[in-house]
């Protein structure tokens, strides 16, 4: 195999292997990757943010009635938020410096949730199209804590319907005469 084209494979190799988010982020940048797990059966029911020393530490999300894995650097205290049935969230305000120092998280009920302080370079996330809601967060942490944060949006999951299934009958009469 030739030299370029070694190389070229290498680094299809290592582009693959990496990360592959589409959406924008939001903060410096730098250190190790983390992501939400894809869950396309459950929705995000809760919140769980640790702050400390003035920073966003860690994130973790509720997906139906379990809890994510815990993700970004270690410490700071646990703020935990639940939904209510039905509630979404549909906008996002980060604050920046050198790492995240705080989000303000709004929902589909008019609620919001505040999480360390808006201080620094603030930024706006939301869904591109109507009626799409948060489905997933990434990002990328150091040992102080996260240095950007991304979020998925979707569609919410569509609710089974309750009403009973259509009943058919059949009859032996021909609807166009005897």
């Amino acid at each position: 195999m030739r030299r370029p084209e070694a190389m070229l494979l290498l680094l299809t190799l290592a582009l693959l292997g990496g990360p592959t988010w589409a959406g924008k982020m939001y903060g410096p940048g730098g250190g190790k990757y983390f992501s939400t797990t894809e869950d396309y059966d459950h929705e995000i029911t809760g919140l769980r943010v640790s702050v400390g020393l003035l920073l966003v530490k860690s994130v973790q999300v509720k997906l139906g009635d379990s809890w994510d894995v815990k993700l970004g650097a270690l410490g700071g205290n646990t703020q935990e938020v639940t939904l209510q049935p039905g509630e979404y969230i549909t906008k996002v305000f980060v604050a920046f410096q050198a790492f995240l120092r705080g989000m303000v998280m709004y929902t589909s009920k008019d609620r919001y949730f505040y999480f360390g302080k808006l201080d620094g370079q603030i930024s706006s996330a939301y869904p591109s199209q109507e009626g799409q809601v948060l489905v997933g967060i990434y990002g990328q942490y150091r040992l102080l804590g996260i240095k950007s944060i991304g979020f998925e949006w979707n569609y919410p999951l569509e609710e089974p319907t309750t009403e009973p299934p259509v009943n058919l009958t059949h009859s032996t009469k021909s609807p166009v005469g005897p």
